[in-house]
């Protein structure tokens, strides 16, 4: 169990450090405690989706005919507590370059939903985007129009990754929080490595795992995962001959081969990671950073295992508190959200608790919608958060109870 008077170690665990449990097998606990408490619960999924919708009914009011979905990690159920909702916006017809993007600034700003002075156009990205801070949930969004469809493919297929590999979501809620702590987690304001591109990092690193036929037992085998991680990227592997894919069987493949397909833009970069919707797409084309985001995984990677060589009857306290925190800040940012928005789960709700189990003690989902309704006495969620200006939104009668991410 976590240790309850400390909530911001949420990985601790209560009377096993010094009795001589196996160092990685304490570690490989602490991460399942990390993840159960980091996952968003039922009340703040709701809470997420209400200000998606708010978002949405701006969009809708001025082009009604147009069509909003979530894509990244909001969609996938990757999301840390403080993570940005991205959004995009699709239309039948052609929008002249960067008129829709400050019309809806302008819109919003005349709504009064972002916070003052948050919102930002960036019309000569290579994504376009409208980024602000909407004001009730205090949520960063990201808003882009039409290009960004490719995003919701994406989403779609890291979750089919994460039902082929269960350890993928556990992994990467511990190094997003890490490389967050690192300030390296933000490809616009740092150059550090999307959510994205780190996703991606470990699934090319579990298939090759699987490829190599890699044994774990069930009681290390997180732990073993997140070491070889750290020491794989942090100091194995060569990002200035290789770069990183995932399609096919996965794995690394020869910059070499990349250059046709990736173009000169993006062959200079340090981090190369081959999109596996948009091949020509380099995802770490713009993570100026990354040889800091590499440094960081090899001082992670040394500071753990000198705790996990050490003698397990010395460990006195949790062993991956040496590279990971949970600031005080998101610890109050979710007593807030709870405090003021629990009633968004209604009293007959069948959703699930905030260990990350329903009621009835089945393991939930971290699978989200934009939208709910009543409908014989369940709670039902519309899949895939989209919603459309040219007609109801679709009810599929999905029971978030009875919903699995793995």
């Amino acid at each position: 169990m976590c240790d309850a008077a400390n909530s911001a170690k949420p990985w601790q665990l209560s009377g096993v450090y010094g009795n001589g449990i196996p160092a990685l097998c304490l570690l490989h606990q602490e991460i399942e405690q990390f993840y159960s408490y980091i996952q968003s619960t039922p009340t703040e999924f709701y809470f997420r989706a209400e200000a998606v919708r708010r978002i949405e009914d701006v969009v809708l009011a001025i082009w009604p005919g147009a069509c909003v979905e979530v894509f990244g990690s909001f969609r996938t159920g990757l999301n840390l507590p403080d993570s940005d909702i991205d959004l995009v916006v699709h239309y039948g017809h052609y929008w002249n370059p960067g008129t829709p993007l400050h019309e809806l600034e302008s819109e919003l700003v005349a709504r009064g939903v972002p916070e003052p002075d948050t919102v930002c156009v960036l019309d000569k990205a290579s994504v376009p985007v409208v980024k602000f801070t909407e004001r009730v949930s205090r949520i960063k969004f990201d808003v882009t129009f039409n290009a960004a469809a490719s995003g919701v493919q994406a989403a779609e297929l890291i979750k089919e990754f994460i039902r082929q590999f269960p350890e993928l979501p556990k992994l990467v809620m511990v190094l997003k929080q890490f490389l967050s702590l690192q300030g390296l987690n933000e490809v616009y304001s740092s150059g550090g490595v999307s959510s994205y591109a780190l996703t991606l990092m470990v699934i090319s690193f579990l298939q090759q795992q699987a490829r190599n036929n890699k044994r774990y037992t069930s009681n290390n085998k997180l732990g073993l995962l997140l070491l070889q991680f750290l020491d794989y990227y942090g100091r194995k592997f060569d990002f200035f001959k290789y770069g990183i894919s995932v399609l096919g069987n996965g794995g690394c493949v020869e910059k070499e081969r990349l250059r046709s397909a990736l173009g000169e833009n993006n062959w200079q970069s340090v981090l190369s990671i081959e999109d596996p919707v948009t091949p020509a797409n380099d995802i770490g084309r713009s993570s100026f950073a990354a040889l800091h985001v590499i440094q960081g995984f090899e001082a992670a990677f040394l500071k753990l295992s000198k705790l996990v060589d050490s003698d397990s009857a010395k460990i006195v306290g949790p062993i991956l508190a040496s590279i990971v925190e949970v600031p005080q800040s998101i610890v109050n940012y979710r007593a807030w959200v709870h405090y003021n928005f629990q009633h968004l789960l209604g009293p007959e709700s069948s959703a699930p608790n905030p260990n990350g189990h329903s009621q009835s003690g089945i393991p939930s989902s971290s699978v989200s919608a934009s939208e709910d309704e009543r409908s014989d006495g369940q709670l039902t969620v519309r899949n895939g958060f989209r919603r459309c200006g040219d007609g109801p939104p679709q009810k599929l009668d999905l029971d978030l109870a009875n919903l699995k991410l793995n």
